[in-house]
Parts: structure tokens; sequence; C-alpha cells
């Protein structure tokens, strides 16, 4: 089943007699590259989705004037993981859109419900990499609930709440297997895990 997103650039290139050539030539890329995209095997980028839009005159676009991600009823925004596995460092940003997925029904009703992209084996076997995540932003987990947290220098960890202490947070981690306190100073944001896919 082709991204809806996709979907409708594909309907509007063919309304206007457009081809994928054309639009290789528009981003710059070959063929393959355009196929991939086709295919669900590449994402979009921010920048070419917006360079499609204007292509075509307008689509019924994720992304409104001045650039803010808008949501798409029944998806949710995929948001990817950057880094090395040792940092576990994720980026929640228009600039790391991968694309949207079908909402997991624990989102239902969530504002600005997202999903990530696991990247490493720290919650190894119970999450792999390249494993999607739903996430319910802003909200505290309960105890033994997997959670999100984003520090305040970018920083991003998939890990099982433990407990809030005064003055830290106790994560868990599976591989290794191994408790992790973060000071809650450095704690910019809270996420709960509701689901996975």
């Amino acid at each position: 089943m082709m991204d809806p997103e996709i979907a409708a650039i594909d309907a509007a290139m063919q309304e206007q007699g457009k081809t994928k050539a054309d639009l290789a030539r528009l981003l710059g890329l070959d063929s393959a590259s355009v196929s991939r995209i086709f295919g669900g095997k590449r994402r979009l980028q921010l920048h070419e989705a917006r360079t499609i839009q204007e292509w075509l005159g307008g689509l019924p676009s994720t992304v409104a004037a001045g650039g803010k991600v808008m949501p798409m009823p029944g998806l949710v925004p995929l948001y990817g993981w950057v880094g090395a596995a040792s940092e576990s460092r994720l980026t929640i940003a228009e600039q790391s859109l991968r694309g949207y997925v079908p909402m997991h029904p624990n989102q239902q009703h969530v504002r600005d419900a997202f999903a990530l992209e696991v990247a490493d084996i720290s919650m190894s076997p119970r999450y792999e990499p390249g494993e999607i995540i739903y996430v319910a932003p802003n909200r505290w987990p309960s105890r033994g609930q997997d959670c999100v947290l984003v520090t305040t220098e970018g920083g991003g960890f998939l890990k099982r709440f433990i407990r809030r202490e005064a003055e830290l947070l106790v994560l868990h981690q599976l591989n290794p297997d191994q408790d992790l306190e973060y000071p809650i100073t450095i704690v910019q944001a809270m996420h709960s895990v509701v689901g996975r896919g």
C-alpha cells in the first residue's frame, strides 16, 4: 500500500501529465531513487516535499505555509533516530521527519502523538533496531512503563521507567541489563511509549 502522501503526489502528477523522469530532474535524483520513493523504500525529505508541492501547484499537504508539519487524519509523523548506538540520540524535529505511519489505537485523542524508529540495541530483545514505537508526548509513564527521555542536551533515550525521586530519575535498560540514573535538572521532556509495531 502506497504512503498517502506519495499516493497524493502520484495522482497529481498523473492528472497534470508529469512523469517520474520529470520528478527526478526536479529533485536532482536518479531514476532508481525516485523508484524507491514510490516503492516505499525511501522517504521524502521535508525540503523535497516542499519543492514537489510548489511544482504541482499545491497538494493536500502535510506541510503548511511556514513549514510546520501538520497532522494527517489517521496518521502520525514518524521521526528518525540519529547518532551512534552508544549515544542513543534522537531528533524530534521537522528536519528528521521520515514520513507518516498509521496511528496506534492507544494514540486516539492524544494531542501531537508521533512515532519513532528504534536505532540501537539498548532495549533488545524487547525492541530491535528498525522497529517503530508509538509515543504519547509529554505524558509521564507509570512505573514499569517504557518511555523516551529527552535531555536538555538533545539526547533521547528509550528506557523503562522505574521511579522518580526528588533529584533524579531511575530508568532501566535491558542491554546491558542495568538501572540508570538521570538528574532531574537534565530532563527536557518525558514521553510515554503506548504501542509498538
